[in-house]
């Protein structure tokens, strides 16, 4: 177990620098960054498990979310303009199991956070914090099935877009569209573009209803009752 930290800019810069001499050479050792002047213990005390195997991005929400709930932290503490350098440091401790044990390393937005949220929903701990959090565990499976290492599509096009990820009315709508509790997956074709009514075509008409009705107000059952035919299959 670890203290949770927070990275300085020094730090984030070092964990940088390591991100891209890894690429080059997987077998670089990680630097210990976990002391000033590269980072700052997080009060109130927070402890960490470093070595944890996390199957899917929703068993790392809930780790996430029990031990913030346990030491009394509120969302307000760890999300939020000046905390971008906590989450950096969270890829820094799992970035074997966030890079696949380094094999699939991506840009850097992935690893250290920012606070221009066209870059932030990228992350691969502040973002799966953020939907479980404000999502719910009911309603953030189908964002967060994929391994540690995989941003799935469904984040790719709705976390992206804050006009509909801030809206939970319509991620129940496509909750209920394209997951399969019974399979704890995406329905089969739901992220095709060849498929009628897939979820690309979900964000294209919820953008042409809200020329025309108060979407942002609507149950999850009015806007389904809403959708065109073509999305008539996947409301079985």
């Amino acid at each position: 177990m670890i203290a949770l930290r927070i990275f300085t800019e020094e730090g984030k810069q070092e964990f940088i620098k390591y991100i891209q001499d890894t690429r080059s050479n997987s077998s670089t050792p990680r630097p210990d960054l976990n002391m000033v002047p590269y980072s700052l213990e997080f009060q109130p005390r927070v402890e960490i498990s470093e070595n944890l195997d996390f199957a899917t991005r929703m068993d790392m929400g809930r780790y996430l979310s029990k031990c913030f709930q346990n030491a009394g932290i509120s969302k307000q503490d760890v999300i939020g303009p000046g905390k971008e350098d906590l989450w950096t440091w969270f890829a820094y401790i799992w970035f074997d199991r966030i890079t696949n044990n380094r094999q699939s390393i991506r840009e850097i937005a992935r690893y250290v956070c920012s606070s221009d949220y066209t870059d932030y929903y990228r992350h691969y701990v502040a973002s799966l914090y953020y939907l479980f959090f404000f999502l719910g565990e009911k309603e953030c499976h189908l964002f967060l099935y994929s391994p540690p290492y995989q941003h799935n599509d469904f984040i790719e096009q709705f976390a992206s877009r804050q006009y509909i990820i801030a809206y939970p009315e319509i991620i129940k709508v496509a909750h209920r569209l394209y997951w399969d509790s019974g399979n704890r997956s995406p329905k089969r074709g739901a992220q095709s573009r060849r498929r009628l009514g897939n979820h690309r075509r979900l964000i294209k008409i919820i953008g042409q209803l809200e020329l025309t009705y108060d979407i942002y107000t609507m149950s999850p059952d009015e806007i389904l009752n809403l959708l065109p035919s073509e999305f008539n299959e996947w409301k079985r």
